[in-house]
């Protein structure tokens, strides 16, 4: 058998973009788990495995890993290796080639939790083509890889990931110096594309499953709270491997007389009990680091650390907390001190709300069109909406001008809570997640009840916004609806749709006649302002109320575009009766809107060509997501067309339904 190499490398480069925004505050292998960092279990890990000498590559917020390294106290001698521009897996090796010399030496990602004895792996090399062996593991995992009854890996890339008889890469193995043959030439590779090069030569990697073990990914939000839960799986319990038997193929070879241990400071997850600084608190949360939970804190799958607060009688749901002060029932949040966001307009927002950016806790929504980002803000019980904009829309710069006036009009929105026009960001009133769009999904049964309120609102909006918008002379809007934006709503179907999608040349002479005739009967409606997105992703409500957000984009054009953005909403399906019912229910609310209703119809048509366009430019740029919109859409479309007499319209809706009914 392989004798124990001395030496490793610990690959710690990576930029934590799947547990952000944990890793803004922190890099992802200083990460708590079990109130140890990643890092340092692995570095035990392979410090009771013998080995003496360990190199850790850095490339992400490398100071503060240096700093931790520093201060430890453990048993091998650790140097760092930074990468100016990240090298990948493999490339990270080059630099180290002197310092790892003429012996194999373990390579181990830094981000993973591992229980595993090291007799399997010494054994798989030996008995290999003395290229490396690899630990992977059968049951969890993406399972990319494939390996032949002698535990030989024959490919890393599996065309039926998670079939019987696949594998998932641990990152932990044991390499030979050989591997610099087969490293691509460039700077930026990885090892399974020198372990693929190695294959091309009929030099191949030996796999190894061990039994026993245990290896999970820590490197998402959901992997690091699952693991935290299995504790008992993989920390701060000894494992005896004394019998245990390794098997990957055919292959099976036992191991004997070791002890195998990932272990750290004692912190226990509460429901079994829990103490921290030697006070009892609550049930089902992990607490790190000095951070205060009140004992009458209540929560499952849990983690709170680094300093945070979280207030008496708070409930913790799926959430990790790594800043900031929070209170209330949080269910999904993942949050870090609002001073760690890497927003540098964000403390002057704060400033203005008298919020201290230590004692807040920012939780990033993610991006949406129109080049903003938001963030959800805790300060104790207190939330709001950070958004952060670019100026290449205009229109961003137009959203608390127009909150403000929308609210004077009596129109149900956000309220503004501070605005810093020269940075580029404003902060909202909260109102949560609870949009329409998710309540049809849960009770389609009440739509009515939810959606008179609504129609009501888009009334207010038609009728007394118009009037406030043409009252106020300095009211800045967008261009209004006219030929060139209903043409350019008609390419972008074209082009996305027809085109991309379904393999048209160009669209249908007819189809394209009868869109301009849809267009023109638009112009010729009376004008009023339109929300422009109306759909019902874009109406929270917060019990009873509803208000209206992304309204950025006001501008003039016919209330049947809008009034049709709801009614024919592609997320949401009502019934006909139902869509006439509400269809009075808003004309009732001011007469003088009944264009509104006359061109629902036709409105619905522009609007859905519109949906349909922006659905295939979605997919193409990888948000697959929107396409199983395209289908409802369609058949709202042959409906609305149908209605209105559109039969060139109505007759492509037909065809593309059965195209997208193959496709799917």
């Amino acid at each position: 058998m392989t004798s124990r190499p001395t030496q490793a490398v610990v690959l710690a480069a990576g930029l934590g973009t799947r547990l952000r925004p944990l890793t803004l505050a922190r890099p992802k292998p200083l990460m708590p788990l079990w109130n140890v960092p990643l890092l340092e279990r692995i570095l035990r890990l392979l410090e009771g495995w013998g080995v003496e000498r360990i190199a850790v590559n850095l490339h992400s917020q490398p100071e503060a890993i240096r700093a931790f390294l520093d201060r430890r106290n453990g048993k091998a001698s650790i140097r760092t290796s930074y990468e100016p521009e990240i090298l990948g897996t493999a490339g990270a090796l080059r630099p180290l080639r002197s310092f790892l010399g003429a012996e194999p030496f373990w390579v181990v990602n830094a981000d993973i939790a591992a229980r595993v004895a090291a007799e399997p792996l010494l054994q798989a090399f030996a008995a290999g083509d003395g290229l490396a062996a690899a630990w992977l593991e059968p049951k969890k995992g993406p399972r990319t890889v494939e390996a032949d009854r002698r535990g030989r890996i024959t490919c890393y890339r599996s065309p039926t990931p998670g079939v019987p008889g696949t594998f998932t890469f641990c990152g932990l193995q044991l390499v030979s110096p050989r591997i610099f043959e087969f490293l691509p030439e460039r700077p930026f590779c990885t090892l399974v594309e020198a372990y693929e090069h190695a294959l091309e030569h009929g030099v191949c990697v030996q796999g190894v499953a061990v039994k026993d073990s245990f290896w999970d990914d820590a490197g998402t939000v959901e992997a690091y709270l699952r693991l935290h839960g299995q504790k008992s799986e993989v920390g701060g319990q000894k494992s005896e491997v004394g019998g245990q038997r390794s098997e990957v193929g055919g292959q099976r070879s036992a191991v004997r007389g070791q002890r195998s241990e990932v272990s750290g400071q004692r912190s226990e997850v509460r429901g079994q009990r829990s103490e921290v600084g030697g006070r009892k608190v609550g049930m089902g949360v992990w607490v790190s680091e000095g951070a205060e939970v009140a004992s009458d804190v209540r929560g499952r799958r849990s983690v709170v650390y680094g300093g945070a607060r979280v207030l008496p009688g708070s409930i913790l749901k799926g959430c990790v907390i790594g800043g900031g002060c929070v209170g209330g029932r949080l269910d999904g949040v993942v949050c870090v001190a609002a001073s760690d966001a890497g927003d540098d307009a964000l403390p002057d927002a704060l400033d203005a709300l008298g919020w201290s950016p230590c004692e807040t806790a920012a939780a990033f929504l993610g991006t949406r069109g129109s080049d903003r980002s938001f963030w959800r803000l805790f300060h104790g019980s207190e939330r709001a909406i950070y958004i952060r904009y670019s100026l290449e829309r205009s229109e961003n710069a137009r959203y608390a001008g127009h909150a403000r006036l929308l609210a004077e009009a009596g129109v149900p929105v956000p309220r503004v809570l501070a605005e810093r026009a020269q940075r580029r960001c404003l902060v909202l009133e909260d109102w949560g997640d609870d949009s329409l769009q998710a309540r049809m999904a849960a009770h389609p049964e009440r739509a009515e009840a939810w959606y008179l309120p609504v129609v009501q609102a888009l009334a207010r909006l038609h009728g007394e916004g118009t009037r406030r918008v043409t009252a106020e002379a300095g009211t800045a809007l967008e261009p209004p609806f006219d030929d060139t934006l209903y043409g350019w709503e008609h390419g972008l179907f074209e082009e996305h749709l027809l085109n991309k999608r379904y393999g048209f040349a160009v669209m249908p002479e007819a189809v394209t006649r009868e869109l301009r005739e849809t267009a023109a009967r638009l112009q010729g409606a009376r004008q009023v302002v339109l929300h422009r997105d109306c759909q019902s992703s874009n109406i929270l409500f917060r019990g009873k109320h509803m208000a209206f957000i992304d309204f950025q984009g006001l501008r003039l054009g016919a209330a049947a575009y809008d009034l049709a953005s709801l009614l024919y909403d592609p997320y949401v399906i009502l019934t006909p009766p139902l869509r006439m019912r509400l269809a009075q229910a808003y004309e009732a609310c001011d007469p003088a809107l009944h264009d509104g209703v006359a061109l629902l119809h036709v409105g619905a048509v522009q609007r859905l060509v519109q949906a349909l366009g922006a659905f295939g430019r979605l997919a193409s740029v990888g948000q697959t997501g929107f396409t199983r919109h395209i289908l409802p859409a369609l058949q709202n479309l042959l409906e609305a067309a149908d209605t209105c007499g559109l039969d060139a319209v109505g007759g492509l809706a037909e065809e593309l339904i059965a195209k997208e009914t193959v496709i799917l």
